[in-house]
């Protein structure tokens, strides 16, 4: 394959993508450059570059089915071949669809963040300075975990995760589970955790009177561990501006506060979102704050963009972390990023 596409002519290099699409296959891409400072004080050279195949056929009595790989998430340092390893996440996901109904596996989000719109409303940046301050909650983990900022379960495990989804109207009702160690349980803080973080959500996202309304509800549970739920509601108006609000909540088992040496079984979060839009011009800023009785941790995020056309924009981005003594070194940081952002 490698020799025939060297030795083809442009005509034919043109014609092999041609037939690779009507058979169902596409390639999108995105490139980023620019500085950025990730909180250390020091402006650094910002390169960024991220290929996704994606794949999709449909059978004779109109069954839907596909699969998308990113090659960014693929191509894991830390665990090179990730992604042809079948009991782990590396990048890929795959699903069946029919009707309102659809079953996703691989790299996908679990219920609750699947059904909750996020407060980053408007606007990007190279290096997601908007949504990476400590306040932000994108749901894709949980602080307490370290596995990434949220209140959610997603990524406890090995990554993969299974969702169900069956949509009616204006309505999303979805249902997600993931295995912990493979299905073998797993400790956290030395309590035995079980074998799985099992999800459910639901989501509407229709319109009133020229306003776009987006809305969630979603829970998640790791046994014996904590459970944890969320709600959140986003608005957009004609006129481009945009708004939102997030809340989460988790409740921890006694023998995790105890083991840990919390004084606190709850973990609270608030967020709020605003965003703007204008022709070619997009800006939002977001706040959040995590807190218990044990630490407190708080986070605005600033992102502003202009599209050129054809898939360039002009991209920049500033996040500022608040917090106490007891969980950082300091009492926080900033990071900021500017730069252009490709997309093929």
């Amino acid at each position: 394959m490698k020799k025939i596409l060297l030795a083809s002519t442009a005509l034919v290099a043109t014609a092999g993508v041609a037939s690779a699409q009507d058979l169902g296959v596409a390639l999108s891409g995105s490139a980023e450059m620019g500085i950025f400072d990730n909180g250390n004080d020091n402006s650094q050279f910002f390169t960024d570059l991220d290929v996704t195949f994606t794949m999709t056929g449909e059978t004779d009595n109109g069954l839907s089915f596909g699969a998308t790989i990113d090659l960014d998430e693929a191509a894991d340092r830390g665990e090179p071949g990730r992604f042809e390893s079948p009991d782990v996440q590396g990048g890929e996901n795959m699903f069946v669809s029919y009707g309102g109904a659809t079953l996703t596996m691989g790299d996908t989000d679990g219920a609750m963040d699947a059904v909750m719109p996020e407060m980053a409303l408007a606007g990007g940046s190279l290096a997601d300075d908007e949504t990476a301050h400590g306040g932000f909650d994108d749901q894709d983990g949980h602080i307490l975990l370290g596995t990434d900022s949220g209140l959610s379960f997603d990524g406890a495990g090995d990554g993969q995760i299974a969702r169900f989804d069956y949509s009616y109207s204006a309505f999303t009702f979805s249902v997600s589970a993931e295995q912990l160690n493979n299905g073998d349980g797993i400790d956290y803080l030395g309590v035995d955790s079980g074998d799985s973080v099992y999800g459910l959500g639901v989501s509407y996202a229709g319109d009133f009177s020229g306003v776009a309304v987006e809305a969630g509800l979603g829970w998640q549970t790791i046994s014996d561990f904590a459970d944890t739920y969320g709600i959140a509601a986003t608005a957009g108006l004609a006129s481009g501006v945009s708004f939102g609000a997030t809340y989460s909540k988790t409740n921890l088992e006694d023998d995790v506060v105890t083991v840990a040496g919390l004084s606190d079984d709850s973990i609270d979060h608030y967020g709020l979102g605003l965003g703007y839009e204008m022709n070619q011009f997009e800006i939002g800023v977001n706040y959040g704050k995590y807190e218990s009785d044990d630490y407190e941790v708080s986070g605005y995020g600033l992102a502003a963009s202009y599209d050129f056309g054809g898939g360039l924009e002009m991209q920049a981005g500033y996040g500022n972390t608040e917090a106490d003594d007891d969980l950082f070194d300091d009492d926080g940081f900033d990071t900021y990023s500017i730069g252009l952002s490709m997309s093929f």
